[in-house]
């Protein structure tokens, strides 16, 4: 009887609420839990330095993003929609692209866009 009770109501009770868990964990999973997944504050950096037309402090910066990015979206692939991380992803490449073309204006339009959808990630 105490085998029936755990697998019809307390196993799936767990299992919901855990699964809930991992969903709504977006926007505390995107956050930096290291020195290597500093995504925000990297292209903040990287913003300044395309102000300032470093370009090769900022193909260091956005090597460094790009890297940031592939351990960000491991944490968060389970509790935000994908098409959110192609976005972000896409927007990344393009900021690349445009430092190595030092296309200044083509990358702040991506970066104003980027800092939209991390503030959207996991809400």
């Amino acid at each position: 009887m105490k085998t029936r009770f755990w697998l019809l109501y307390v196993l799936p009770i767990f299992l919901i609420l855990v699964f809930v868990a991992i969903m709504a964990s977006g926007a505390f999973l995107k956050k930096p839990f290291g020195t290597d997944d500093r995504l925000l504050e990297s292209i903040q950096i990287l913003e300044k330095q395309v102000e300032n037309k470093k370009w090769t402090e900022a193909t260091s910066q956005v090597n460094y993003a790009m890297k940031a990015w592939d351990k960000i979206v491991n944490r968060i692939q389970f509790s935000v929609e994908r098409e959110t991380i192609y976005d972000i992803l896409g927007t990344l490449a393009r900021i690349k692209g445009g430092v190595a073309a030092e296309d200044d204006k083509a990358i702040m339009e991506e970066v104003y866009y980027f800092y939209v959808l991390w503030d959207n990630l996991g809400d």
